[in-house]
């Protein structure tokens, strides 16, 4: 594998749009035929779904390919991925009260603003969660695969949730990095490909180590480019420490030269970005 993470995401994403178009088109016409009063509805969901980067999307499929796997449905259950990141982001918005979204008003904000909004918003997004876990179910893996995935999943998602209740709780900020951010955007997405590639103990644990290390030097340059370091003690050197553990992991991971760049790369991308 000669190419490097840019080019890797660049070719990853235009995959992952193209599913998730066709995917979010189907859920369209389905609540079609329910009601066509849901339609503006879905419309402004989909319109939530767009703009973002997919690196979640991408991790997922690099983690199939880590596993030595390239199922095409794979770029289904990325797509998949994202619109739990949507949903996810919508309810986040409403806790948050964020009145703008990927440079568009938040789904609540679209919505009305108002107790309407808000509601049909929630709703929306937990229809989002359940159409990601119904994309995967339906996916064209292996029936083991796909209960083995479901379960990383679904616990993916319970992690998030205790993360996100620490967070607002004001949990401990180390905790809390490693159930929102750690666990779903690094671990989360890379196991969920390896998972539908087959078991891989070893690779699976490795990736979690890696995901954790990674997932918390990653919420940290947030917090940092955000204005909100203080909540970490010696956020700079903690950062480093992560990554640099991160990166001693990847020949655990694989012994690929092409996958062990991408994985290098990545992890510089995530840490070292300056927005």
């Amino acid at each position: 594998m000669g190419v490097d993470f840019d080019k890797f995401s660049f070719q990853t994403v235009k995959k992952i749009n193209k599913a998730l178009d066709l995917l979010l088109k189907e859920w369209k016409k389905e609540w079609t035929r329910t009601d066509r009063k849901l339609i503006p509805l879905v419309d402004q969901f989909i319109k939530s779904c767009a703009g973002g980067k997919m690196l979640r999307g991408v991790l997922v499929v690099m983690g199939h390919e880590i596993a030595r796997s390239k199922v095409k449905d794979i770029y289904k259950v990325a797509a998949a991925y994202e619109i739990f990141h949507t949903a996810i982001l919508v309810h986040d918005d409403i806790i948050d009260k964020s009145p703008i979204r990927r440079n568009l008003p938040s789904l609540y904000m679209a919505l009305g603003a108002n107790h309407y909004g808000v509601s049909q918003a929630i709703s929306l997004a937990d229809a989002g969660f359940f159409l990601a876990v119904r994309t995967i179910s339906e996916s064209d893996f292996s029936e083991e695969a796909k209960i083995q995935a479901l379960k990383w999943f679904c616990q993916t998602m319970l992690d998030t949730a205790a993360g996100q209740l620490l967070d607002v709780g004001g949990g401990d900020a180390i905790t809390v990095a490693k159930l929102k951010t750690a666990r779903y955007t690094i671990a989360g997405p890379l196991i969920l490909g390896v998972k539908l590639a087959g078991e891989d103990q070893k690779t699976i644990a490795s990736l979690a180590d890696f995901g954790e290390n990674l997932g918390i030097a990653f919420q940290i340059k947030d917090d940092i480019l955000d204005g909100e370091a203080e909540k970490y003690k010696q956020s700079l050197q903690q950062l480093r420490c992560c990554k640099t553990q991160a990166m001693k992991i990847i020949p655990e991971i694989t012994k690929g030269p092409g996958m062990s760049k991408l994985l290098q790369q990545m992890a510089e991308y995530l840490v070292e970005r300056k927005k």
